[in-house]
């Protein structure tokens, strides 16, 4: 299969993945920070997402693609108009959008990019675990369930994470269980995953749930729905994990305010209305953060797209954020100023707005995400504000 042949077939590919205190590990936590990460594959473009309005060189770089009907934020910026959920958000106090940002990799290799923004290392296949898992388990919060195959490798580190995935079929019965863990149950290796089969059949409610409701959970509406369902509850995940898989790998008919881009937005934009509403109280201890591998080319191409670049925009939403503020070291988008004199350069390393939600979310300092190698990132004064503990 052809590489590009591959990236295409794997888009509608979205799963759900949990970390964090399952039932048989569950604390009373009510008040104890949620994080949904949402990874939105194959490189968002930033200036679609998050337009700078006040640039004069936008639109006459993107004749065809520029946005001129924004949601504004500021003098400065805008949302993409279908990001309008994230727009309520912004007037509620409850969105930060960091812009010109992104990893130190400058390869603009989808598998590289890929591996650098889970396992959190400034060079690709260094580890084979994920900043969040590393950082979980120094943290000592107990390990959870991904509900994906298999375990994403942002997750991967903590050691007493399983996986699970939704499905049509029916529970096993009682004695197929008990068949397996007196099977496996003298060997210190399985002995462990005998348990966890046993405790996933008898809390899985997705399990039987028919063909239909299968896809409906499949939605990004319903993956939304059965994150939040879980991390509300006071001894649900602490981490949830949601994969848009490459959809934002928009090299050709791109769009502006409508169009393929503009679709993917959307959906990004369901997801956090949908994990709002459905987060009910808990949302106020709550956090959506993006990640995407790399950003786009700050011009458009010869058939109206983007190709892969290096700077992009983060958003961070939620309940745990203090005041809604752009956050940027801004240089602008005069071909001097490019990265390679093309690309929206990554002035802010986006490890760097990473670790402030580790720190709030795990109460851990940042010297010791540093020194502990959880995750390599370079500090930067603009950040001070984002996420206070």
């Amino acid at each position: 299969m052809k590489r590009r042949t591959f990236i295409q077939a794997s888009a509608t590919l979205s799963t759900l993945s949990f970390a964090a205190i399952p039932p048989a590990w569950s604390s009373p936590m009510p008040d104890a920070p949620r994080v949904l990460f949402v990874l939105l594959r194959g490189g968002m473009d930033g200036l679609t997402a998050a337009p700078p309005l006040g640039d004069t060189n936008y639109l006459a770089i993107r004749p065809n693609i520029g946005i001129q009907r924004a949601l504004r934020l500021n003098a400065d910026f805008g949302l993409h108009p279908e990001l309008s959920s994230l727009h309520r958000l912004w007037q509620s106090q409850q969105l930060a959008l960091i812009h010109s940002t992104g990893f130190l990799y400058t390869g603009r290799s989808h598998f590289e990019g890929q591996d650098i923004m889970q396992t959190g290392l400034s060079t690709p296949y260094a580890s084979s675990s994920g900043w969040v898992g590393r950082t979980m388990e120094h943290a000592k919060v107990p390990g959870g369930v991904a509900i994906s195959i298999p375990m994403p490798m942002l997750l991967r580190g903590n050691q007493r994470s399983s996986t699970e995935f939704p499905n049509w079929m029916p529970n096993l019965r009682g004695t197929d269980t008990a068949a397996v863990a007196k099977l496996w149950g003298d060997d210190p290796t399985l002995a462990g995953f005998a348990s966890a089969i046993h405790d996933a059949n008898v809390g899985a409610d997705s399990n039987g749930m028919g063909r239909g409701k299968f896809q409906e959970v499949r939605s990004m509406r319903g993956l939304a729905r059965v994150a939040a369902a879980q991390m509300r509850d006071e001894g649900g995940p602490r981490v949830g994990l949601i994969d848009m898989r490459n959809g934002f790998d928009t090299h050709a008919n791109q769009g502006a305010e409508t169009g393929s881009h503009a679709t993917q937005l959307r959906t990004l934009n369901e997801l956090v209305e949908t994990f709002q509403q459905e987060m009910q109280q808990a949302w106020k201890h709550a956090l959506v953060v993006t990640i995407t591998e790399f950003g786009r080319t700050a011009a458009e191409n010869g058939t109206t797209g983007t190709d892969h670049g290096v700077g992009t925009c983060c958003f961070v939403a939620g309940g745990l954020v203090s005041e809604s503020r752009v956050y940027a070291d801004w240089r602008g988008l005069e071909k001097k100023n490019l990265f390679e004199e093309r690309d929206l350069p990554a002035t802010i390393d986006i490890h760097a707005v990473y670790a402030k939600v580790l720190q709030r979310a795990f109460q851990i300092p940042e010297q010791t995400l540093q020194s502990n190698n959880l995750l390599t990132f370079r500090p930067h004064p603009s950040l001070r504000s984002l996420l206070p503990v």
